[in-house]
């Protein structure tokens, strides 16, 4: 994979989303080119039924946005979520979800209120689990 760019301006509405969520797991889409270059961050409602704990992005947008993007371009290159009072690394219940290898997973850690550290997971081709992956410049 080359190198995971997201825009500050991206970045900054999915904190934002993160905070409006809280004490709740946000979730969205990370939609981009297969340049890995993120172009949109797409809010989703949290269809999980501990949402405190977990995160569901709704299928219907999931379908609504392969439908959309199939013709062009860009794809859904991953996921976002928060974590709220947690860290940003993959939960057990993170790594027991990962059932689609080329989706890129941001976590972002969610506490008092307030977004702190950001981590940017892909799951290794060898062992199948979420590793870390530094992302670049946006």
């Amino acid at each position: 994979m080359t190198m995971l760019r997201l825009p500050a301006d991206l970045r900054e509405r999915i904190f934002s989303h993160c905070v409006e969520d809280y004490p709740r797991e946000a979730c969205g889409l990370l939609i981009g080119r297969p340049d890995y270059m993120i172009t949109e961050a797409v809010a989703s409602a949290n269809l999980s039924q501990n949402p405190e704990k977990n995160f569901e992005i709704d299928p219907a947008l999931i379908i609504e946005y392969q439908k959309k993007l199939r013709d062009g371009t860009e794809r859904i290159l991953g996921h976002y979520h928060s974590h709220p009072d947690g860290r940003a690394v993959p939960s057990v219940h993170d790594q027991a979800q990962n059932h689609d290898s080329s989706l890129i997973w941001m976590i972002i850690q969610v506490s008092g209120g307030v977004c702190g550290a950001t981590g940017f997971f892909a799951t290794e081709e060898k062992s199948g689990r979420l590793a870390a992956i530094l992302p670049g410049p946006g």
